[in-house]
């Protein structure tokens, strides 16, 4: 489906309400796509959806932010950008069974490819691409 950048908020909202109310872990979303096909931007907006108030940038060099949110269930968004891990076992210096067990936890990850096997099967998985889009839209597929 081809999401204009006005759209994005609407689109977010439809995102959010797939998320399972209730959970025994962290619900997991899933951004695939190449360089610049509107992950950090679906992100962005998507923690201002569920309250988050500081600017939120990729954590390409950090790896993993967290934000503290009340949205639901939901106590904490974590952001993660696993586009630097060279193999999925570099995951658990994150120590990710803290905050993937924690069912208060919303956890967005960017790059879930690069982790395969060290995460839980994602609530929502969502396919990001640029390819014949303009610049204010982009192409997102719900997997």
């Amino acid at each position: 489906m081809k999401v204009q950048k006005e759209e994005l908020p609407n689109f977010v909202q439809e995102v959010l309400q797939r998320i399972p109310v209730v959970g025994e872990r962290a619900a997991v979303i899933a951004l695939r796509g190449n360089l610049g096909a509107g992950k950090t931007t679906f992100t962005q907006e998507l923690a201002c959806a569920v309250g988050v108030v500081e600017v939120v940038q990729s954590p390409t060099y950090v790896l993993m932010k967290s934000y503290p949110i009340s949205f639901g269930r939901f106590k904490k968004l974590v952001h993660i950008d696993a586009y630097r891990l060279d193999a999925p076992e570099q995951f658990s210096a994150l120590l990710p069974e803290q905050f993937l067990s924690d069912k208060e936890a919303l956890v967005v990850i960017e790059w879930p490819e690069r982790v395969e096997g060290q995460l839980p099967m994602p609530d929502i998985v969502l396919n990001f691409s640029a390819d014949g889009a303009s610049e204010e839209e982009r192409y997102i597929e719900v997997a």
